[in-house]
């Protein structure tokens, strides 16, 4: 699995990479009014991460390795044969409550710079056919859209995978690291970790989250969290 900072949706095909001619602040002016024509939803590579997956998970009532595997591939989520998102319905997204950062942020990309600074980016005007303007801030607008608890898993994901990437590269992984599995499987990982212990799964989202990530770091042989 394979993650990016840069938490933008992009044309299918193309790099994540993207080169604002404008970054944006919190406080900097903005809005944005959707018009639901949907178009939004076609040709985008929208890539998912553990936290994304089993929230897409609960809202199908399926299993997180279920939703993996009918609804991912490469860690991005799938589109049907028009190359629109398969959650794309009748009327509008059929998982609006739980679709990932991505989908919330449009038509803003959220980057995160080497250094570990964090702007927006609007996305390419082409690819947003709502109403722009400055009613507001970008803050309001990312407040408004529910994307606080996204943004936290991104971040820790993120963090996990770079931590994880300079074990690798530095050769001193953990005893664990042939055993990380499948890293959007949250409920196997918990299931089987809590399971060996005598314990109680949490219930709540963001509980499992950070238990997962709490697995991980044993599985690389750090006591991060």
């Amino acid at each position: 699995m394979s993650f990016c900072a840069n938490t933008g949706a992009v044309p299918s095909g193309i790099c994540a990479t993207m080169e604002p001619a404008q970054t944006l602040g919190p406080e900097t002016p903005f809005s944005y009014r959707c018009t639901r024509c949907n178009r939004c939803c076609t040709g985008k590579r929208i890539q998912v991460n553990p936290y994304e997956i089993a929230r897409i998970a609960q809202a199908r009532g399926v299993s997180t390795a279920e939703a993996r595997d009918r609804f991912t591939a490469d860690s991005v989520l799938r589109q049907d044969a028009e190359d629109r998102c398969i959650f794309l319905g009748e009327h509008g997204c059929s998982i609006h409550g739980d679709r990932p950062l991505v989908c919330r942020l449009f038509p803003l990309g959220r980057v995160i710079e080497s250094g570990g600074a964090v702007h927006f980016v609007r996305v390419d005007p082409s690819w947003a056919h709502g109403e722009f303007g400055e009613a507001g801030i970008v803050a309001d607008f990312v407040e408004a859209q529910g994307a606080g608890p996204f943004i936290a898993a991104a971040d820790a994901y993120f963090d996990w995978y770079c931590r994880a990437r300079e074990k690798l590269a530095t050769g001193t992984m953990g005893e664990g690291e042939s055993g990380l599995g499948d890293l959007l499987d949250i409920d196997s990982q918990l299931a089987a970790w809590c399971g060996a212990r005598g314990l109680k799964e949490p219930e709540l989202p963001e509980e499992r989250m950070r238990l997962h990530l709490q697995i991980l770091d044993g599985q690389i042989g750090d006591d991060h969290v």
